[in-house]
């Protein structure tokens, strides 16, 4: 049995066109942005979904909601919120519909704290190349007020392992609209990437990023193939 991985960074927002630490903030995506998630669309027109997943940041669900416009498969999306965010709908999916699960805060972007906001050429002169260097590239130094990339691969990989990772092992096809840093860390424990190498990984916006997989013996998934959308 295989199953299929879609992992896809939200289109460029605002922020990241104005070279700003972003994090959780909520900005939206700019005109390159929506192209991006358009193109996405037209690759992924084809695929047939069993679930997706984003975060609580417009920038992600918008890309999503973009992608899914364009879906040729002839299932419908069906909006899903958090158990703890609103009241339920007593509502069983149709074969022909399949759970779009918003809100997700375990994808969100990585916190910035007190960068959020800022532009990164101005803070490298305030604080120095090396500082910057140090709060956005490494493993477990966290900026002031903020997560390091190993706080949200902390709260990442739960929610993997809880909500995701089932799916998968039942053969579904899964896309998931997130942020270059929550991606981040769900691609260091597919890809068994080290922490020295994992802040190093660079993901694209707007592309989409498809592995076909294989449960392994130990609990996790052999890669049988990764594509990266042109």
């Amino acid at each position: 049995m295989t199953a299929t991985l879609i992992l896809i960074r939200h289109g460029q927002s605002v922020w990241n066109a104005e070279n700003r630490f972003t994090g959780w903030v909520d900005v939206p995506l700019n005109e390159t942005g929506w192209a991006e998630a358009e193109r996405a669309g037209h690759h992924l027109g084809d695929a047939v979904i069993d679930a997706a997943f984003t975060s609580h940041l417009q920038r992600a669900i918008t890309t999503l909601q973009v992608v899914l416009r364009h879906s040729r498969s002839g299932r419908k999306p069906i909006f899903v919120q958090p158990a703890d965010c609103l009241p339920q709908q007593d509502y069983a999916l149709r074969e022909d519909e399949f759970p779009v699960h918003l809100n997700i805060v375990a994808l969100a972007e990585r916190h910035y704290g007190e960068l959020q906001g800022l532009n990164k050429d101005e803070t490298r002169a305030r604080h120095g190349e090396e500082q910057v260097h140090l709060w956005r590239r490494s493993f477990d130094v966290p900026p002031p007020g903020g997560e390091s990339l190993k706080n949200t691969i902390e709260r990442v990989r739960p929610y993997f392992e809880g909500e995701i990772k089932p799916r998968l092992a039942q053969g579904q096809t899964i896309l998931i609209a997130a942020h270059g840093n929550s991606l981040r860390a769900l691609t260091k424990d597919l890809e068994n990437i080290s922490d020295e190498d994992i802040p190093g990984l660079e993901i694209p916006t707007g592309v989409p990023i498809t592995y076909r997989l294989r449960p392994d013996a130990g609990g996790g998934f052999e890669i049988l193939d990764k594509h990266i959308a042109d």
